[in-house]
């Protein structure tokens, strides 16, 4: 049983999330304003994996945040896996792959600020799907 705070839907921060299509070879993420629903970026990346594209959606949204002065400085994504590697300032993934080495090494840098944005699970199961999902199930 969830606590009452699970069941408020987060109405402020930056919701991301990624999509993968196995038929079309393409891997994209997104994020998206929680406040006023405006779509904040959308990047393509070529096939790669969806754990990849929830990762450096969640890092886009950090650079979002940090270029500009977004408040409150927080992010939210349905992937474990993502606020992992974002925590870590590392990923487990065996892809070579510049955007994910571009990314490892930007985490890293601006951990200063980088360590002031919280990252929080999306709960699906209470709230529905991320406003950033790509309605692809």
């Amino acid at each position: 049983m969830g606590t009452i705070l699970q069941n408020i839907v987060p109405v402020e921060g930056i919701a991301t999330d990624a999509a993968h299509s196995t038929k079309h070879g393409t891997t994209r993420y997104r994020g998206i304003d929680l406040k006023t629903g405006k779509q904040l970026f959308i990047r393509e990346l070529g096939n790669q994996t969806v754990n990849i594209g929830e990762f450096l959606g969640v890092v886009e949204a950090a650079k979002y945040i940090i270029e500009n002065n977004y408040l409150p400085a927080i992010i939210y994504t349905d992937s474990a896996t993502a606020i992992t590697w974002f925590k870590n300032k590392k990923t487990a993934s065996k892809k070579r792959n510049i955007e994910l080495k571009k990314a490892e090494i930007f985490l890293n840098i601006m951990a200063v600020y980088v360590d002031k944005i919280k990252v929080e699970h999306w709960e699906n199961d209470a709230w529905g799907e991320t406003p950033a999902d790509f309605g692809l199930k």
